[in-house]
C-alpha cells in the first residue's frame, strides 16, 4: 500500500529525443515540414512568412496588415469566413510577431482538403476593406487609451523603448499619431512584398498522409515569389542614460510596476543557453530566489518572475513584478540583493540538481504530443538553427555547474549594465 505522508522519490529525467520533420519542398520552392504522428485524425498546419515587424517599412504595417487577413477575400467577407470555418469544425488564427505572422489552421484530418481552396482564396486575392480597417484602426486606438492607464503596460512599454530605440522594431510602441498614417495602400504593399513564395515556411503536423502533401502543392505550390526587396536595416545604438526612470501615473494608484533587465543576445549566443540557467535559478519558476524573498518572506507581492525573451537578431532579459506603492524601494533594494548572491556566491548544489530537475521536467513536458514537438522545431528552424542546437541545450541543462551560474551573473548582471524602470 503507497504510504502518501512520504513524498516520492524524485526520478532523473533521461535521454530527450526530438522527432525530426520530414522536409519537402513545393514546385515553387517552398520548404514543407512534415512531423507526422499521433494517433489521432488531427492536423495543424501552419504557414509561416516573414511578414513581421522587422520586415515593415512603415510602423503597425505588420500588425494590421495580419489584423485584416480574417477580413476576409473579394469573394467572402468575414462573416462568411467565420462561418466556413465554424461549419467544418475548424479555427483560423493569425498570430503576428517581431520577425513573422503565423496563420494556424486546426481541423480534422479529413476536412483540411475542402479547408485549403478558402485559405489559398485569403492568400491569394485578399480584400482588405476600407471599413474594415477604420473599423479595426477605432479599436486599436480605444484599446490603446484602456491599456495607457495601466502601470505594468506604461512599464514595459518605457522599458522596451529604452532598450532598443523607438525607431527600432524591437523597440517603438503603438500610439495615436501611429495609427492615423496607416493607409490600405501601405498594407497591400506590405502584403505584396512579404506574403509571398520566397518568404514562407509550411509546417504540418499530425495523422499527415502522402495526400495532404500532394493538396499543399495544388493550392501553394503556385503562391507568387515576389521581387526581391531589401529588408530594412535596423541598427542597435547604445542605451542613453538616464537608466533609471520612475513616473507616477497616477496619484491613486496603490501599485507600483517594476521593470528591471537589459539587452541580450539571441539563441546562437554561446552563452545563451547558461545564461538561460541563471534565470532559472532567480526568477525562471514559482520557487526561484525572487518568489521567494518578495512574496514568501516579506509578502511584497503575488507574483515575481525573471524571464529571457530571445529573438531573431537580438534578446532582452528582464525581471517584472507589481508591488505596493509603500514597499517598493524595500521590494528594489531585496531584488538587487538576489542578484548580488548570485554574483558573490556559488549556489548551493542541491539548489542546483532542483532546478536541474524542474528544467528538465519542464522540457519534457514540451515533447508531450505531436504539436508540441512540431511548435520545438518550428522554433528552431524560424531561426536558422537544427536539433543539434537542442542537443546541446540539454546538454547545458544537464552539465552546467553552479560556478558557471555564477560566472554568467558576474558577466551579464552588473547593476550599472541594468536598466531599471518603476511606474507607479
Amino acid at each position: 500500500m503507497i504510504n502518501r505522508s512520504k513524498a516520492p522519490n524524485i526520478q532523473t529525467v533521461g535521454t530527450l529525443n526530438l522527432h525530426r520533420p520530414t522536409l519537402h519542398h513545393l514546385s515553387n520552392g517552398i520548404p514543407v515540414y512534415e512531423v507526422n504522428l499521433g494517433s489521432q485524425n488531427v492536423i495543424k498546419l501552419e504557414l509561416i512568412f516573414n511578414a513581421g515587424r522587422w520586415h515593415e517599412k512603415e510602423k503597425l504595417i505588420a500588425r494590421i496588415t495580419s489584423q485584416l487577413l480574417k477580413a476576409g477575400s473579394h469573394q467572402h467577407n468575414a462573416e462568411q469566413l467565420a462561418n466556413f470555418f465554424e461549419y467544418y469544425g475548424a479555427s483560423l488564427n493569425v498570430y503576428d510577431g517581431f520577425n513573422t505572422v503565423n496563420i494556424q489552421v486546426y481541423c480534422l484530418s479529413k476536412h483540411l482538403k475542402a479547408l485549403l481552396p478558402m485559405l489559398q482564396e485569403l492568400l491569394t486575392s485578399p480584400a482588405f476593406p476600407e471599413e474594415e480597417l477604420t473599423k479595426l484602426l477605432k479599436r486599436n486606438r480605444q484599446n490603446l487609451k484602456v491599456q495607457l492607464q495601466k502601470n505594468d503596460v506604461v512599464a514595459y512599454r518605457l522599458f522596451t523603448e529604452k532598450l532598443f530605440g523607438t525607431e527600432h522594431p524591437y523597440g517603438y510602441n503603438s500610439s495615436e499619431d501611429s495609427y492615423n498614417t496607416v493607409s490600405i495602400e501601405s498594407i497591400q504593399r506590405h502584403f505584396k512584398e512579404n506574403y509571398t513564395a520566397s518568404s514562407c515556411t509550411i509546417f504540418v503536423s499530425g495523422k499527415v498522409s502522402s495526400t495532404i502533401i500532394e493538396l499543399l502543392e495544388q493550392h501553394f505550390g503556385n503562391l507568387p515569389s515576389a521581387a526581391i526587396v531589401a529588408t530594412p536595416t535596423w541598427e542597435l545604438t547604445a542605451i542613453e542614460p538616464p537608466r533609471t526612470i520612475h513616473q507616477v501615473l497616477s496619484e491613486d494608484s496603490l501599485q507600483a510596476s517594476i521593470r528591471i533587465g537589459r539587452r541580450t543576445f539571441s539563441r546562437k549566443h554561446p552563452d545563451c543557453d547558461a545564461f538561460y540557467m541563471l534565470n532559472m535559478v532567480l526568477g525562471g519558476y514559482f520557487g526561484a530566489r525572487l518568489m521567494q524573498n518578495l512574496r514568501e518572506k516579506n509578502g511584497y507581492t503575488y507574483g515575481v518572475y525573471s524571464s529571457l525573451e530571445t529573438l531573431s537578431h537580438s534578446g532582452y532579459w528582464y525581471i517584472h513584478t507589481d508591488v505596493g506603492k509603500d514597499v517598493k524601494d524595500a521590494a528594489l533594494a531585496e531584488i538587487y540583493q538576489e542578484i548580488q548572491r548570485l554574483q558573490d556566491t556559488p549556489i548551493p548544489v542541491q539548489e542546483m540538481e532542483m532546478v536541474r530537475n524542474y528544467t528538465l521536467g519542464m522540457q519534457l513536458t514540451s515533447l508531450d504530443g505531436v504539436f508540441n514537438i512540431a511548435s520545438i522545431n518550428k522554433s528552431l528552424v524560424t531561426i536558422g538553427l537544427d536539433d543539434s542546437y537542442y542537443y546541446n541545450f540539454i546538454h547545458t541543462i544537464k552539465t552546467i555547474t553552479p560556478e558557471q551560474i555564477q560566472i554568467m551573473a558576474q558577466r551579464y548582471l552588473n547593476k550599472e549594465d541594468l536598466l531599471e524602470v518603476v511606474i507607479e
